[in-house]
This record gives structure tokens, C-alpha cells and sequence, in this order.
């Protein structure tokens, strides 16, 4: 029998091979887990992003039960009805699932959002199970940006489910400063029920080594090399302010005809506005869909900038988990967000992008102008080198120890070298 150090339960809908950025971390948080010396099970859903049509899948990781749901599951069109629909199944498939583990396990991950399942689970788990909840978004706070009377009564139900989901947890990690603080400030959450640690990065540590000797050229087609290519990827809603930000690249295509502008996406948004620019005549932004995990590393070289939009309003209540490994790479990066958010001071701190501070096509365009000067006389490689020193603080080793209750500091410890991350082989990867 293996004597485990502690059975760990991750309950999430995403989890790999899905494309959401969501679950390539929690993928990467499981096999933290393992590599640690725990039992690690998964209860999480069939890949469904981003087309929201589950794709069943049998993909295993070594070290990792995966117990999957949500096969059949049949996703209405409209937005709003789809997260319900997710709400609603996935607690009752993960409150099932739980039931059966509850007894075995010593430490259950929730991932948020959805929530509603999260109150499911604390009325059948034991009392001394540690309950940890990993928030990625505040969706009560995200969804107050709209008004509207029906969205109202959304937004307190919204607020009401967060609300007893993050007080029903030994401990909320949050993954920045400013969620934390609102979340203490919105949900009358104690500091002692709260902890920060920033998304952490998937790349492996050898990933310029990989670069330099790369031979795969999967996306040889998509950037010729006689171009600088400024991409956006990732999903599109509202957190991104998407119209507005393809509004803006296509006016900088029109602008640059020398740069070629790319947006990776999927899902009925991201085709709709697809074929809304597809019509356009002459120069105009190029859609393509999400590229698989195993290509992410060629993804971020061939990218001169990489796109990082935040709506305003929005920049308290989340934090895109694809920066720590834009940093890693050496991207150099154009963040449309407010002053003074965790996303301008991490930039910042880094050195490696310029910011736009408002919505306006013309503080875009500038910003733009500047960054093109700058990634026509400095390297990638340069970047990464000043960005090494900061990328500590995305530690999924430290992660690992506030999920599990031993001492962690919310931004990490100072290794002397960045933890290795398992590659992605081609028959992992599991692109679609």
C-alpha cells in the first residue's frame, strides 16, 4: 500500500486536456500535489471550451485519479443560462462524487468560479477536512459593472453564493492583492481566512533552451518571419472588453501594415466577431483558434507583444493567469488597465511592457508605437533575463503548502532557481 502524505481532492469542472487557461493551472496544481507525495483525485467535467459542447475525453496523468462528468450535458446559447446550467449540474455531480470520497480525503481544493457547488460540499464533508477554495474571479463584483434591474437580483444572488462559499473555507487564496482586498472589504472575510499567491507559471524552466532548439513549427503558417506580430489570446467576454479591444487592433492593422495582428480564441463570441472583421476588406485583424498546450512555448516566441486587457472596473476582481508565463517568456506586453492596478505594478516591476491607463483608440495607438520601437531593438531573450529575478513570486510550490496547511508565505519563498514543470509531450497535449 502507498503511504500517501495526505489524500488531496481538487474539485473544478476544468481540468486538462481542457484549453481554458483555468484548466491548464489546475493541472499543473494536481501534479504539484503528486510530485509532492500526495493522493491526488479530480472531480471536474468533460473538456467543454471553447466551444461549450463537451468533448469526452479518457486522458490520464500519471500520479492523478480523474473522475469526469458532464458528457452529456447540453448547453443552452445564451451566456447567463450556460453558467447556470454549469452551476447547476456540476454541484450535483460534485456533491456525489465528494459523498463517496468523503471519508478518504484529508484536503479538498475547490476552484472558483462556479460556487454554488462549494456549499454542497461543506454540509457533506467531515469536520476535519481542510477546505481550501482557489479563487481565480470575483464574479460578484464582475458582474456589478452592468446595470440593469434583472441583473440586480443576479448580482445579490451572485454575491449571496460567494459570500457563504468563501466563509464556509478554513482558508481563500486568492490570485492578487486587490481580489484579496476586495473580497475582505465585499464579503466580510478575515485576514486570517485569506491569502494571496499569484497564478503560477506552467512553463517549464528551461523553456528559452526549448525555444532556441525547437524543431515542431506548428504555427510556421500563422507568422511569417518577415513580421512583428502583436496576438491577444485567451478568452473573449466581458472581462476583456472585446469589442473594444478587436476595435483597437483592427484600427493598429490599418495603422501598421507592416505588423500583423492576431487574435486566439474560440467559442460563440470569439465567431461573431469573426465574422463581423472576416468581411472587411484590406488589412484587418487575423482570428485563429486556441493553439494547444504543447504549443504555447512557440506560441509566446513567435509573439513580438502580447495584448493584456482589462475593462475597467474589472481589475479587483481578477487577474489573468496567462501573465506569469507572458513574464517567463520574455513577451513583451501591452496591458490595457486602470493606474495603480496589480497588473500595472507587476508589469512595472518587471520592465517589460508598456501600459494604456484608459480606453482610447489614441493612448492605444501611441502605446502601441512605443512598444513596436521597443521589440525592434531589444530581445526576447534580454527580457527574460530582467524578469528572472521576480519569478519567484508565482511559486506553485507555495501554492501547495497554504493548500495543505503548512507554513507558506503568500508571495513565496526565494529558491535559488525556478521549480521544473512537467513538459507537455504531442500525445498529452491533448489539442483538439
Amino acid at each position: 500500500m502507498i503511504d500517501w502524505q495526505q489524500q488531496i481532492l481538487i474539485v473544478s469542472p476544468f481540468f486538462y486536456p481542457e484549453l481554458i487557461s483555468t484548466g491548464k493551472a489546475n493541472r499543473h496544481l494536481a501534479e504539484a500535489f503528486a510530485a509532492d507525495g500526495h493522493g491526488v483525485t479530480v472531480v471536474c467535467s468533460h473538456p467543454l471550451y471553447p466551444s461549450w459542447v463537451p468533448e469526452r475525453s479518457q486522458a490520464q496523468i500519471e500520479g492523478v485519479t480523474i473522475l469526469r462528468g458532464g458528457g452529456g450535458i447540453r448547453y443552452p446559447q445564451a451566456m447567463p443560462l450556460r453558467r447556470l446550467m454549469l452551476e447547476a449540474w456540476f454541484a450535483f455531480f460534485a456533491a456525489r462524487a465528494v459523498w463517496r470520497l468523503r471519508n478518504k480525503a484529508d484536503v479538498v481544493v475547490t476552484v472558483l468560479p462556479p460556487s454554488l457547488f462549494i456549499l454542497f460540499l461543506h454540509r457533506i464533508l467531515p469536520k476535519r477536512v481542510r477546505r481550501v477554495a482557489v479563487v481565480h474571479d470575483l464574479q460578484g463584483i464582475l458582474a456589478a459593472q452592468k446595470a440593469g434591474f434583472v441583473r440586480r437580483g443576479i448580482i445579490r444572488t451572485i454575491h449571496a453564493v460567494e459570500s457563504r462559499a468563501f466563509r464556509s473555507q478554513d482558508l481563500c487564496i486568492f490570485f492578487s492583492g486587490d481580489m484579496a482586498r476586495m473580497a475582505q472589504r465585499s464579503y466580510g472575510l478575515g485576514p486570517a481566512k485569506t491569502a494571496v499567491q499569484y497564478p503560477s507559471i506552467t512553463l517549464p524552466a528551461s523553456y528559452g533552451a526549448i525555444v532556441a532548439a525547437s524543431t515542431a513549427h506548428r504555427l510556421d503558417a500563422l507568422f511569417p518571419p518577415d513580421k512583428l506580430h502583436v496576438v491577444y489570446s485567451g478568452a473573449l467576454g466581458y472581462k476583456q472588453n472585446s469589442q473594444q479591444l478587436v476595435a483597437f487592433l483592427q484600427a493598429a492593422a490599418v495603422r501598421h501594415p507592416e505588423v500583423q495582428f492576431h487574435v486566439f480564441s474560440g467559442g460563440p463570441f470569439f465567431d461573431s466577431l469573426r465574422a463581423t472583421y472576416e468581411r472587411r476588406p484590406g488589412l484587418r485583424v487575423q482570428f485563429h483558434p486556441l493553439v494547444a498546450e504543447r504549443d504555447l512555448a512557440e506560441l509566446y516566441a513567435r509573439s513580438s507583444i502580447q495584448i493584456i486587457p482589462q475593462a475597467e472596473g474589472t481589475e479587483s476582481a481578477a487577474l489573468p493567469s496567462k501573465l506569469p508565463n507572458l513574464l517567463a517568456a520574455g513577451v513583451h506586453l501591452l496591458a490595457i488597465c486602470s493606474a495603480g492596478s496589480e497588473v500595472e505594478r507587476m508589469i512595472q516591476l518587471a520592465g517589460t511592457g508598456s501600459i494604456a491607463t484608459r480606453w482610447e483608440e489614441d493612448l492605444f495607438l501611441t502605446r502601441l508605437d512605443e512598444a513596436l520601437e521597443i521589440v525592434r531593438r531589444e530581445s526576447a531573450s534580454a527580457r527574460r533575463a530582467r524578469v528572472e529575478p521576480i519569478l519567484d513570486r508565482f511559486s506553485i510550490a507555495n501554492m501547495v503548502r497554504l493548500a495543505t496547511g503548512e507554513n507558506a508565505t503568500p508571495e513565496g519563498p526565494r529558491p535559488k532557481q525556478r521549480e521544473a514543470v512537467r513538459e507537455t509531450t504531442a500525445a498529452q497535449s491533448g489539442a483538439r
